[in-house]
């Protein structure tokens, strides 16, 4: 994979046209400040890539022959974090530098599993050899603060120019070194509008299954950059061309395979609008997109259960059990966003329910009190956007959504939040509903009526 004495190509200021005004102050605090205690600095990756397609990064990457307790020392606020390689997070206030010391060309001091994944890699090296430990040609320019140029040793610039997306060295080797390279090339695709090489995207049908291998926690952090960085239906139907999806959301994508239609109609919806808000800078939470992938494999589930003569509510919280392990196997998504998932699922039925044949215009005075509980609820509204989407696409009842969104709570103009609207005082004490306590050791028979 490595070369030997590469000669990389030199792109000038007045070529790339990158200049100054277009860094963040804080990455250049960070490159002079390398520079004047006498180490050399680039910013690398996505930075640079797109500052020469004219957008403006969302972070800024540095990399430097300086160690990571070099590095670490002459920051007041900085970091050191990761244990395969080590980097330093230098801090400023919310925002963040991250800094990486050239990695190294000793492949015997790489330590990998059987399969070639690179397990540890706290290898350092120089810029010759760190260029051939990047994934990808057009993340792999190098922008030279001392002089303003720009250094390529793969070919980079003309792949940002072409839009190709295309591994450094061989594809296979590169995949399983790391497994996730190929979920990163989906979110390129969908980011970049860029085109893999043929031999990029061949190599991915013969590696893919290496992603069973991968940390359900690593899994679930990517398919939050896929799905939150505002280009999240282009990183789906990228994920389907690529047959990725199974490796996050096995449920899922057996169900798309079976009834694409159907299943990916309200995914469309969320993923669309969630990439209207990313666009908007309103904020996004990840638990109601979630919700929404994986909607369609919880009905499956629950109505297998309502089959078996289990009660309603009951067959809804067995199947969100049942949704939610077998998900997190995979995906290792928080506590934190599985509680919200799941009371936004539990929630539909009850909506339903309490909406049924209920006119539009009742005055909230004249609402039962457990419709006045719903309305009180915390996620009352995340609960109430979900139903209407689901009604966009006709799962549900349109004058459903329309009793239900008399009584909504407006949102901020400026932030998008729900402002909270002022309910009586005899039921607003009522912000959450009682989950019915169960005993998982007196489960449904799962053969209950099959005679």
């Amino acid at each position: 994979m490595f070369q030997d004495k590469p000669i990389p190509a030199v792109i000038s200021s007045p070529v790339h046209g990158i200049v100054p005004s277009q860094l963040s102050d804080h990455a250049i605090n960070v490159l002079q400040r390398l520079h004047d205690s006498g180490f050399s600095a680039y910013l690398v990756g996505g930075c640079v890539r797109d500052l020469l397609r004219g957008l403006r990064p969302k972070d800024f990457d540095v990399v430097t022959d300086a160690k990571p307790e070099q590095v670490r020392a002459l920051f007041r606020h900085a970091r050191i974090i990761g244990r395969r390689f080590r980097i330093v997070h230098v801090l400023f206030g919310h925002d963040m530098i991250e800094v990486t010391t050239f990695r190294g060309g000793d492949d015997d001091a790489v330590r990998r599993s059987e399969q070639g994944r690179i397990l540890r890699d706290n290898v350092f090296g120089n810029i010759d050899e760190d260029v051939w430990r990047r994934d990808f040609a057009c993340n792999a320019l190098y922008y030279n603060f001392a002089n303003a140029e720009i250094v390529d040793y793969v070919q980079g610039w003309q792949d940002v120019e072409t839009g190709h997306l295309r591994v450094i060295g061989d594809p296979a080797t590169r995949y399983r070194e790391d497994p996730v390279r190929m979920l990163r090339a989906a979110r390129f695709m969908a980011k970049l509008g860029f085109t893999l090489t043929p031999e990029t995207a061949a190599a991915i049908h013969e590696c893919r299954p290496l992603l069973k291998d991968i940390a359900s926690a690593r899994l679930f952090d990517e398919s939050i950059k896929i799905f939150q960085g505002g280009y999240a239906w282009a990183a789906f139907l990228q994920l389907r061309e690529l047959n990725l999806l199974g490796y996050l959301f096995a449920g899922l994508d057996d169900l798309l395979n079976r009834d694409y239609d159907r299943v990916a109609a309200l995914i469309e919806k969320i993923l669309r609008g969630t990439d209207e808000r990313i666009q908007l800078q309103l904020p996004v939470n990840p638990a109601f997109l979630l919700a929404g992938l994986l909607w369609a494999d919880l009905s499956r589930r629950r109505e297998h259960w309502l089959h078996q003569r289990v009660e309603a509510d009951t067959a809804m919280e067995l199947a969100c059990d049942e949704m939610l392990e077998a998900t997190v196997r995979q995906v290792a998504i928080p506590r934190r966003l599985t509680d919200l998932m799941r009371v936004i699922w539990v929630l539909q039925p009850q909506l339903e329910r309490e909406a049924s044949g209920k006119a539009v215009g009742m005055p909230l005075s004249a609402l039962n009190d457990e419709q006045k509980h719903l309305l009180a609820h915390a996620w009352f509204r995340a609960a109430l956007d979900f139903l209407c989407l689901r009604s966009e696409i006709g799962e549900v009842a349109q004058t459903t959504c329309a009793f239900w969104r008399q009584y909504a709570p407006a949102r901020d103009k400026d932030s998008g939040e729900t402002v909270p609207t002022t309910l009586p005082e005899d039921f607003a004490a009522h912000g959450h509903i009682q989950r019915r306590p169960r005993q998982r050791n007196r489960r449904p028979n799962r053969n209950l009526g099959r005679n």
